[in-house]
């Protein structure tokens, strides 16, 4: 069996390990002109590194991560409001419950189980139509690819979608995040603790990854999409937003290299009435593209990746896509409803109605 993955993001690499399990072909159609890495953290909780172990990425994986044992929400000052036991769940689970990395490291990991040779980059998707039973995919540089079998992995602005589900609508979450990675580790982090803080209408939360490495991000609200005032915003003027947090957070802040700033308006997508398409199916942000509240971005891709490929393994193409969107529609919708509690209480400059489960990002 063969068949063509838009996107070498993370939902595209695991679900082409997924297919090789299988022993089917895969072809990856990347836009980047090259594989590097890029972000900065994220966090994995129980249900990622569950899928990864799934489709046997877990030991590459977690060989890159930081384990977490405990996440603390906290105020402005540093008192502790709620813990949360990660350890207790890993015992529980027989595999670790939480782990934060960096981002590059991450595709780093996933790319290590594939044959580059099948990954195809400076193709951007700019198009995708329906050709008989086939899905016909126009690239920017003029190149068609005809494929029976198209997984859409292309992220929240995801060509493929946008032809095929005209409908679908991207949504400002009405909140800015900043994100960076500051070297060195502070005498006063535990590397197995995840800590974020609240104030009014602004968040930071610190967690530290491999390589004496601290990854942080920072969220305030914002009117509108875009804020000049937000997106030009320097390390010095996140530092001033938050001058009134509690220790390590400056000096954190202060280590950080002014120039490794990455600044996002944080968008989701409205829930989508379908992930699939006759034989076009679509996976991660590129579906359910939520807010990073949950910290479930990248473990819902994953969830994808080993679910369809599970199908895929036992049951004809066509009954696994008709089972496939039973299945992640309901968790990816549920997991949108509890998201935006989080986020509004940051857009509308109050506290934290309840604490964040896990690490945005």
């Amino acid at each position: 069996m063969r068949a063509v993955i838009v996107g070498a993001g993370i939902a595209g690499l695991a679900v082409a390990k997924g297919l090789r399990l299988l022993g089917w072909e895969t072809e990856i159609y990347e836009q980047a002109s090259e594989l590097k890495p890029l972000g900065a953290g994220l966090s994995l909780s129980a249900n990622a590194l569950r899928a990864l172990r799934t489709l046997g990425l877990y030991e590459a994986v977690v060989a890159e991560a930081q384990p977490i044992h405990r996440l603390d929400l906290l105020d402005n000052k540093g008192q502790v409001l709620q813990s949360t036991d990660f350890q207790r769940f890993s015992q529980q689970y027989g595999h670790l419950s939480m782990a934060v990395l960096h981002r590059g490291d991450l595709h780093k990991a996933l790319l290590s189980e594939l044959t580059r040779s099948i990954i195809h980059t400076d193709m951007e998707c700019v198009d995708a139509r329906q050709v008989g039973e086939n899905i016909a995919l126009r690239f920017a540089n003029g190149e068609i690819v005809e494929s029976g079998l198209v997984l859409a992995c292309d992220g929240i602005h995801s060509a493929v979608r946008r032809a095929l589900f005209p409908q679908s609508r991207e949504h400002f979450a009405r909140y800015a995040c900043w994100r960076a990675i500051a070297p060195g580790l502070p005498q006063v982090i535990d590397p197995t603790r995840l800590t974020e803080s609240w104030g009014a209408g602004k968040r930071i939360g610190l967690a530290a990854i491999p390589g004496e490495r601290v990854y942080w991000f920072a969220c305030c609200g914002a009117d509108r999409l875009g804020d000049p005032e937000l997106a030009q915003a320097d390390l010095a003027g996140v530092q001033a937003m938050f001058s009134g947090f509690h220790e390590p957070i400056p000096e954190v802040l202060d280590r950080t290299p002014a120039d490794s700033l990455i600044w996002t308006d944080i968008l989701d997508l409205d829930p989508m009435p379908s992930f699939t398409c006759g034989r076009a199916v679509l996976l991660g942000d590129a579906a359910h593209a939520v807010t990073p509240d949950l910290g479930q971005g990248a473990g819902l891709a994953m969830e994808d990746a080993a679910v369809l490929a599970a199908l895929f393994g036992r049951l004809s193409i066509d009954q696994a896509i008709r089972e496939y969107d039973m299945r992640r529609l309901n968790r990816a919708h549920k997991i949108a409803a509890d998201s935006p509690p989080l986020c509004q209480s940051c857009a509308m400059g109050e506290p934290a109605c309840r604490p964040a489960p896990q690490l945005a990002g």
